[in-house]
């Protein structure tokens, strides 16, 4: 376990990798000072990467919560005025996410407003919020799924509209995992797989995700970082072994039966299912175009 390090050297080498996020969780007892952060290398050629500050509101009784695709999950949707640049011109998220002469933005659905919502920094994916709840994102690739277009599913989120739900009525990062997950068993995904990192001032999580080829729900699952520990994915999935009796794992029991269902279902020497290798998360482009990232910048540490 680390210890203590300093992390501005690791961060600047991992940003060099063109065209490829890198996103690491440092855990209270790996910091010099005892603090817990997350960086995320947003690494691509498409995408809006201005920051946009989001600010706490308040909503009326039975008012719904738009969700709108994003361009930087792949590409435009002109269907939904969606495009790289501006991310979105909506209305309700602050004066600047609103453009004039820019067509508005069309949402993909609905989910059921909250009373009062947090405020937040937002990018191409959130960033933080106001109670120092804080997300780092990567894209990552299967073989069992690839990419699904909104248009082709009954799913509304992509991730970085499930991590700006997340920033908007969460505190802590378990709760924020809680509530991705449940959105995505009730809403559905749309996309490629997806890694977030999820963390407040105490404790981080991986949330690694993907979604079902039935354009219904998606499969994810969530993993503690040990206090102590360095975590970082390079647009690869990197939770393995699935133990229903480990608290410090999240995820919906009845995927595992999905999964066996689907033919898709791999199991280490124990019979415990191996996330990664069901949903055959592979390095993408090149060879060693993720797991290297992630050797070097343990490595570093």
């Amino acid at each position: 376990m680390i210890k203590a390090f300093t992390i501005s050297a690791l961060v600047c080498s991992l940003l060099q990798s063109a065209f490829a996020c890198t996103t690491a969780l440092v855990t209270k007892g790996a910091s010099a000072d005892g603090s817990v952060f997350v960086t995320h290398s947003n690494d691509g050629y498409t995408g809006d990467t201005s920051v946009v500050y989001v600010p706490a509101s308040d909503h009326a009784e039975g008012e719904k919560r738009a969700v709108y695709p994003s361009a930087c999950a792949r590409e435009p949707y002109p269907t939904y005025n969606t495009d790289y640049t501006p991310r979105l011109n909506v209305k309700g998220r602050g004066p600047d996410y609103q453009f004039k002469g820019e067509k508005e933005t069309l949402p993909l659905g609905y989910i059921p407003q909250v009373k009062h919502t947090y405020a937040y920094l937002d990018s191409n994916y959130g960033i933080i919020n106001e109670h120092g709840l804080m997300l780092g994102e990567c894209t990552d690739s299967s073989r069992r799924i690839g990419y699904i277009h909104p248009d082709k599913t009954e799913g509304i989120f992509y991730s970085s509209e499930l991590g700006r739900v997340a920033l908007e009525r969460c505190k802590k990062a378990r709760e924020a995992v809680e509530l991705m997950g449940k959105l995505i068993d009730e809403y559905g995904l749309w996309g490629t797989a997806e890694t977030l990192l999820v963390a407040d001032k105490e404790e981080g999580y991986v949330l690694e995700m993907a979604p079902n080829p039935s354009g219904k729900g998606g499969f994810w699952v969530a993993q503690k970082v040990p206090d102590g520990e360095f975590f970082i994915a390079a647009n690869q999935f990197r939770i393995r072994r699935l133990d229903p009796e480990n608290k410090d794992q999240i995820f919906n029991l009845a995927m595992l039966d999905e999964l066996k269902n689907l033919g898709w279902a791999k199991y280490d020497k124990d019979g415990y299912l191996d996330w990664l290798r069901s949903i055959d998360s592979n390095e993408y482009s090149h060879p060693y175009a993720c797991l290297r990232r992630v050797w070097r910048g343990l490595d570093i540490a």
